[in-house]
């Protein structure tokens, strides 16, 4: 049989260099071996291209002298009189200030309207996520502030030179700020001058002691706090803000004076050693639809467990809740039922339980919680509105299975249950018995409510349930190690 036809290089060369405009730069160069018909296309492309993402794909296999060589010359042959947007992921950035500092100059002067500098790439401690290679930020050079068309701006271990200058950031929309040198003024020149801000993102700046989002008429509907270790005090006067996410130990001192709109929020300590009050900021929480938590508030919650008596924190409007958890030991179980004593979500509709991939010995007591394997205080509870809970890395341990029993006990409206597998690298063909083993286990359970519909599959299947928070998990449950260039 001869080799199908090629259908695709026989279209027109505007068609195909259409094509390579919308296809990551890398990609596109590669085209460049499929036949004589494509060679040399991508260097129109890139001519032309508003686009420009010399990010990690782009940097595999280079080392930092090549990659450097490769976006100057890249940057020589792009003849584009404006830039949509420019993506830089980078180190050993300390080696190569004038060449960075000459790629920002060439990315504003186009009037770039979404701007990336992550030179976050290297090396970290896996216990906390700081950098091993000692480097100071870069320090952003001034041409970066006189440029007027930005609306997003992520900045990663970048420093910037105080007084901060911002009087052409008007119309700046989005603002993710990482390993910089940012203090309480910085951030509210910030939030005075930037006056469109709706997304700001503070991620370990270790020069905040105190984060105030206090400004007037501020139009903020996104904000992330993360692992700003050094901050004391976090207070929020934000009457648009829709969303908020917390990363890191609890400020000693929080203050939410007008969050009216927030619909959802997550707050998550796991690994930050966290011992502080979140009955408080429940509370401020407690008009939201979606919540995600981590165990170490259900520790906390637990602990204090004797303080609440008959007021309970009311979660009126909660909708969907995610809990993520660092194990499934007797005493987290415990706290996992606390919560529901509680904490009252008479709305609820959707849970989402991301479980450990280990097991852990469930006998192991932690953070001083005393066990109790049957729920206390629930015998009349119930689940009036829950229709989909979804476990992931389920395993079939024994708590799990408690956990799951208690779940279908007391979830009189429930239409699907799913149990998700944990990934296995390599399979060794005995998932699909775990798996009937697991739903004939299942299957035995006493449910409330007899028609709802029981799933259990590997994990990577699309079920179509998922959790709004679903970026939650990835993006903090582990720290990215990736390699850092080696300069030659």
């Amino acid at each position: 049989m001869g080799r199908s036809e090629d259908r695709i290089s026989c279209l027109p060369d505007c068609v195909l260099q259409s094509i390579l405009a919308m296809m990551p730069l890398k990609s596109a160069i590669r085209t460049d071996v499929l036949s004589h018909k494509w060679r040399n296309l991508w260097k129109y492309s890139l001519s032309t291209a508003t686009i420009l993402d010399f990010g990690e794909d782009f940097a595999n296999n280079l080392s930092a002298n090549e990659f450097v060589e490769t976006i100057n010359r890249y940057l020589l042959m792009n003849d584009s009189k404006k830039l949509e947007r420019f993506h830089l992921f980078f180190s050993p950035f300390d080696l190569f200030v004038s060449d960075i500092e000459r790629w920002i100059r060439f990315a504003t002067g186009k009037g770039v309207r979404y701007l990336d500098i992550d030179l976050s790439q290297g090396f970290r401690n896996p216990v906390d996520g700081e950098f091993t290679d000692r480097r100071i930020p870069f320090e952003l050079p001034s041409s970066l502030f006189d440029c007027d068309s930005l609306i997003d701006l992520s900045l990663s271990r970048c420093n910037v030179i105080s007084p901060l200058n911002l009087r052409n950031f008007g119309g700046l929309q989005s603002l993710s700020i990482s390993y910089s040198n940012i203090n309480e003024e910085m951030l509210q020149s910030i939030l005075t001058e930037c006056s469109l801000l709706e997304i700001l993102s503070l991620r370990s700046c270790q020069e905040l002691e105190a984060i105030n989002i206090t400004v007037p008429d501020l139009k903020l509907k996104r904000l992330t706090i993360g692992d700003c270790l050094t901050a004391d005090l976090l207070e929020i006067d934000a009457p648009k803000l829709q969303s908020f996410h917390y990363f890191g130990g609890l400020c000693f001192d929080t203050n939410f004076t007008n969050i009216s709109s927030l619909e959802d929020a997550s707050i998550y300590s796991i690994g930050r050693n966290s011992e502080l009050d979140y009955t408080n900021l429940l509370t401020d929480l407690s008009h939201i639809q979606i919540l995600t938590l981590c165990t170490a508030t259900l520790v906390h919650l637990n602990l204090n467990e004797e303080n609440y008596d008959d007021d309970l924190i009311e979660l009126q409007n909660l909708r969907e809740l995610q809990f993520l958890m660092t194990a499934m030991s007797d005493g987290y179980l415990t706290c996992f039922y606390t919560f529901f004593s509680i904490c009252s979500s008479p709305l609820l509709e959707k849970l989402f339980i991301q479980l450990p991939i280990h097991v852990e010995d469930p006998n192991e007591k932690k953070h001083g919680v005393s066990v109790r394997l049957n729920p206390v205080g629930l015998d009349n509870f119930t689940f009036d509105h829950l229709k989909v809970i979804k476990v992931t890395n389920f395993k079939g341990s024994t708590n799990e299975m408690r956990m799951v029993s208690f779940l279908l006990q007391k979830a009189a409206v429930l239409e699907t249950l799913v149990l998700v597998l944990p990934f296995v690298k390599e399979g060794n063909g005995k998932e699909r018995l775990v798996l009937r083993i697991l739903r004939g286990q299942v299957l035995l359970l006493r449910k409330a409510a007899p028609s709802a519909q029981i799933i259990l599959h590997e994990f990577g299947e699309d079920d179509g349930f998922n959790p709004t928070h679903v970026e939650i998990y990835n993006d903090y449950s582990c720290l990215p190690i990736i390699p850092c260039m080696v300069a030659g």
